[in-house]
């Protein structure tokens, strides 16, 4: 079934969920996904240790280089599929602390600060986007998880910025092994025909 893409809108859905969190957060104040301290989601001093992801970089996978290139040696050797690729900060203490308790602890809030921290990067690269999608998981690890970090990422992401979203436009045909510890070639075997565009956005 093809999907209507949506427009980022302030829904009586989204203000009920705000006075919830502004509840909530009065109840129960904030901590900092990374180092406890109570105050915030990400405290200042953490938040100070960000490394961003700055030019000169290669215009393919975003890495940074020492000089700017199109391609990158490791893209040279192996060519991606991608147009681009991009990434606010470089994936180290204290963002992946963040990150992994997201992803695996059940952290649901700090999707809002890593959202608005991609958010803040984006309007820096100036990158065309023509459409925001999650990477949906198989529904055997979405039970078990009980959630998709993925979505909860794109749906704070666009609370920030004016682009269209569509939660279901990106299907999943069947299950993969987690890619974590496979190599650049299994990663790309693993998920190989995983994925299915909806007609909304095929073309």
């Amino acid at each position: 079934m093809t999907e209507k893409i949506q427009q980022p809108a302030l829904t009586w859905r989204n203000y009920a969920r705000g006075l919830a969190d502004s509840l909530l957060n009065f109840v129960f104040p904030p901590v900092c996904g990374a180092c406890k301290k109570a105050g915030a989601l990400l405290c200042e001093d953490c938040a100070s240790q960000l490394q961003w992801v700055t030019a000169p970089l290669c215009q393919r996978c975003g890495r940074p280089v020492l000089t700017p290139t199109e391609c990158c040696a490791v893209c040279q050797e192996r060519p991606l599929p991608l147009k681009q690729i991009r990434a606010a900060v470089i994936f180290a203490q204290p963002i992946s602390k963040l990150i992994h308790n997201l992803k695996y602890n059940g952290a649901f809030a700090l999707a809002k600060p890593l959202g608005k921290l991609m958010a803040d990067a984006w309007t820096t690269w100036q990158m065309p986007i023509n459409l925001v999608l999650p990477i949906p998981l198989h529904a055997e690890r979405q039970r078990k998880r009980g959630y998709n970090q993925s979505s909860l990422l794109t749906r704070a992401f666009c609370q920030h910025v004016k682009l269209p979203y569509a939660e279901e436009a990106l299907q999943r045909n069947r299950f993969t092994t987690p890619q974590v510890g496979l190599s650049a070639v299994d990663r790309l075997k693993n998920v190989q025909d995983a994925f299915q565009a909806d007609e909304c956005v095929k073309g």
